[in-house]
């Protein structure tokens, strides 16, 4: 019995340390999370400048002359 013993106290050491690396994935994956939303949220603006400068770069068409 001695070794069913230390069998079931390894596995319980096992499965506290799998436990507190599952804790340590869950709280990578929430900061991975805010992360990716703030950047979204910081580009969505830079895209629309970005728009908006390659507009204004945009030469103006050339005003048909009219001389008879």
């Amino acid at each position: 019995m001695g070794k069913v013993d230390q069998l079931v106290s390894l596995l319980e050491k096992m499965y506290s340390k799998r436990g507190a690396l599952d804790k340590q994935i869950a709280d990578a994956e929430k900061k991975l999370v805010v992360e990716a939303k703030a950047s979204t949220k910081s580009a969505a603006p830079a895209k629309k400048t970005a728009a908006k400068k390659t507009a204004a770069k945009k030469p103006a068409a050339p005003k048909p002359s009219s001389k008879k």
